[in-house]
């Protein structure tokens, strides 16, 4: 489904020349048949959190989706949406600057890592979309209350839920899991205040920048090798380095809850200090990263990983205090395959479907 946007962004005071950037990089990028949501995805990741401030119909909202439509998170319209609901929902989110078509196979868009497990496991697959420029924690804020919402509402009792994410949708998807339980359930539902993380036993982590990566690299990198759109991708780049938002600011150091970047300074060379965000501990996590090198113990796999993400900060190892966010997941790195490649490879489906099932028992 293609986002219905107006063609332009009223702005006033000092934000008004970069909302105004915004629309005219929207109708570019916009104007490429088939691009659209793309264009409105890319446009979110660089200046989204300004949008959403402004109340800008451009700012893209935090939709739970299936086959790529908005689902109404009340009984009788997922009912009616979702004709074979199952017991055991798998949500994916994508990471910055993306949509849902991230996960799509090159050559089999109909095919992804969600429509595989619904065959081979009998899964629900649902995506998430959202706007990438906010921060971290206020989208995971959000993700907490959608999925609390999510599991009340499903017409079937949820038995099981298990959670993909890809570079940021993982920092999203970790924030998310340390906000549920502060986060207010649907009114009148107070009983599933806990439920979806009561419920969660399985975590996928893919490409994520779980303890940072450098957010120059970031940007230009994802810039250039995210959309493959007949414009050149320096005034891509530009335009983002200009003015980062702030969900781009908080992938320098894997910011993923309020504290870590209120009144903290984004340029800081040293990760702020503080308690770290820990793993649910009834859930089982496949760590899975990439290098652009056959041996990830290459010098320039070790400087920058799959071109966005190191392994060593994709497996959550922190390299100063030598903490392991992640002790007893199952960790595996794929030589050759780059950051946006992890999102939609068989080989990498093949590893999640055989850990499944061990992680399951």
């Amino acid at each position: 489904m293609s986002a219905e946007v107006p063609p332009s962004v009223e702005g006033s005071d000092d934000r008004g020349p970069v909302l105004a950037g915004a629309s005219r990089l929207f109708r570019v990028l916009g104007a490429v048949p088939g691009h659209r949501d793309d264009a409105l995805a890319v446009v979110n990741g660089l200046f989204g959190d300004l949008l959403a401030d402004a109340g800008s119909s451009l700012a893209l909202p935090m939709t739970i989706r299936a086959d790529g439509d908005a689902l109404p998170l009340d009984r009788a319209g997922l009912a009616h949406a979702i004709p074979q609901p199952t017991g055991h929902l798998v949500v994916l989110v994508h990471g910055l600057m993306s949509t849902e078509s991230v996960w799509r196979f090159r050559g089999a868009p109909e095919k992804t890592y969600g429509t595989l497990l619904a065959h081979d496991h009998g899964v629900t697959p649902l995506t998430v979309r959202y706007n990438t420029g906010r921060h971290i924690s206020t989208n995971g804020r959000e993700l907490a209350h959608l999925l609390h919402e999510l599991v009340a509402a499903w017409p079937v009792r949820v038995r099981e839920l298990t959670l993909v994410g890809h570079s940021m949708g993982g920092l999203v998807v970790r924030s998310a899991c340390h906000y549920a339980p502060r986060t207010r359930a649907p009114r009148g539902l107070d009983r599933f205040r806990r439920s979806w993380t009561a419920k969660t036993r399985r975590v996928v982590l893919i490409g994520v920048p779980n303890n940072g990566a450098p957010l120059e690299s970031f940007v230009n990198l994802t810039s250039a090798t995210l959309w493959a759109l007949p414009i050149p991708a320096t005034r891509l780049v530009g335009l983002g380095l200009d003015r980062r938002s702030a969900g781009i600011k908080d992938l320098r150091f894997g910011a993923l809850r309020d504290a870590d970047w209120i009144e903290q300074d984004p340029a800081a060379r040293a990760r702020p200090v503080g308690p770290r965000v820990q793993p649910l501990r009834r859930a089982h996590y496949l760590i899975i990263a990439g290098t652009l090198t056959t041996d990830p113990e290459h010098p320039l796999s070790q400087l920058v990983g799959d071109s966005l993400v190191t392994s060593r900060s994709a497996s959550g190892l922190d390299e100063v205090t030598g903490e392991v966010l992640f002790p007893g997941a199952t960790v595996q790195v794929f030589p050759k395959v780059s950051h946006l490649a992890l999102a939609n490879r068989p080989e990498v489906y093949d590893t999640i479907h055989r850990w499944w099932d061990a992680a399951g028992a």
